[in-house]
Order: C-alpha cells, then sequence, then structure tokens
C-alpha cells in the first residue's frame, strides 16, 4: 500500500477494497504474462535439487543411494554442495541442507533422519600392534585421534570413565577424516558407525568392542 499509494484492504477483516480488486486483476495479468514468456535456458522438462551436505554422509550415505534415486526420479538433476557446519560454511543456496547437531533449528523446516552410535575403531595393525582391547580401561594412554564433531567425552561417561577430553594428539574437523586417519594407522578414532560403514566392511578399520553409544546428536534434513 505504501508503495503503490493506494489502500488495498479494509482494516476490519482485511478483505479487499474496490481499488484492491482492480489491482488484483492487474497483478494476476502480470503473472500470467510471465509465465508465457520463453524460458532463456531449455529444460526439456527437467528440475533441478540442489542438496547441501557433509562430506562424509555424502561418501558413506547418499552417494551409494544417489543412483537408485536416478532411476526412480530421472527428470531430476541433483547438485551436491559441501556443507562445513563447524566452520560456518553453507550452501546458501541450497534447496535441502543435510546437518548434525541438537535439532534446535529455528531458521528451517527440519525433521530428523536418523540417528547413530559411536564406538572407538582402529585399523588392524594398529589392534595387533597395541591391543588386545579387552576392557575400555585399555585406552588408558592410548593415541586417541580427535575431532569437535565427537566428543570423546560422550563415550568415556557411558563407561564410567572419569577421563577428561583429551587435549593432545591429531585433530579433524570431519569424520571421513577421522576414519582414514585411523585405518592410516594414526591412532584410535570414535566414529558414527553408519558413516564408518565404507571402512569397516572393507576390512579397513576394525571396532575395538562390541557396545556401542548413542551419539548426543542427529542428522537434521
Amino acid at each position: 500500500e505504501q508503495v503503490i499509494g493506494t489502500k488495498l484492504f479494509g482494516r476490519a477483516d482485511f478483505s479487499l477494497t474496490v481499488e484492491g480488486i482492480e489491482y488484483l486483476a492487474h497483478v494476476r495479468e502480470g503473472l500470467q504474462s510471465l509465465q508465457r514468456f520463453p524460458s532463456q535456458s531449455p529444460s526439456n522438462g527437467r528440475r533441478k535439487l540442489r542438496v547441501a551436505v557433509t562430506p562424509t554422509f555424502a561418501r558413506s550415505l547418499l552417494l551409494p543411494r544417489l543412483r537408485q534415486f536416478l532411476e526412480i526420479y530421472p527428470e531430476i538433476d541433483i547438485t551436491l554442495q559441501v556443507s562445513i557446519p563447524l566452520l560456518d560454511v553453507y550452501a546458501e543456496d541450497a534447496d535441502l541442507t543435510i546437518r548434525f547437531g541438537t535439532g534446535r533449528y529455528a531458521d528451517v523446516e527440519h525433521e530428523c533422519i536418523f540417528r547413530d552410535e559411536v564406538t572407538p575403531v582402529a585399523s588392524p595393525a594398529w589392534v595387533r600392534e597395541n591391543g588386545p582391547y579387552a576392557d575400555p580401561q585399555d585406552l588408558r594412554d592410548q593415541a586417541l585421534l580427535r575431532s569437535p564433531l565427537e566428543p570423546w567425552r560422550t563415550w568415556f561417561v557411558a563407561h564410567q570413565l572419569d577421563w577428561p577430553e583429551p587435549q593432545e594428539g591429531s585433530s579433524f574437523n570431519d569424520v571421513g577424516m577421522v576414519c582414514e586417519a585411523a585405518a592410516q594407522g594414526l591412532g584410535v578414532g570414535l566414529v558414527r558407525v553408519k558413516l564408518a560403514a565404507p571402512w569397516l566392511e572393507n576390512g579397513q578399520l576394525v571396532r575395538l568392542f562390541e557396545r556401542t553409544v548413542p551419539s548426543p546428536h542427529a542428522h537434521y534434513l
């Protein structure tokens, strides 16, 4: 109303005024004209879906299922964009975003995709040289790989270990890099079971203990 200088709505019930009805007709006419305007880039009926996703989620969970999705929806072109939450790297123009966190996202509509569990892993060579691991106490004085995405305190508390969060040793801001570092024999990594599945299935990593611990966070779409 301020822009066009005309009163469009009645104040009692927000019904259209006579001027509002007339203006609406012009708006509809303009939108119809825009719909008739030819696209500058022919889409041939194809649609684009832009997905922002963390690197390891994409590698371990999304890419293995992408072919099946494209077979079901052949008219959709997927664009994957890397998102790194801890560095505040977000794909602003993404249609969908995969986040790992608390679920408190007031700025967007969201739903939980799945929860995961964490467990210590290492390479088979590391286990042979530094094992066996029969009790959680066996991790004392071991080289623990660190990541702000998955603090060790979650696992310590679940096993009644009054140990502080490790302050020394290699640190990585991606779960996939933790898996790779552990597979290369740099130490013991605390990883999410679903995300670490490729390394566990091909034998690059082995679980040190049978018990897993629920991660305090989850994956959200």
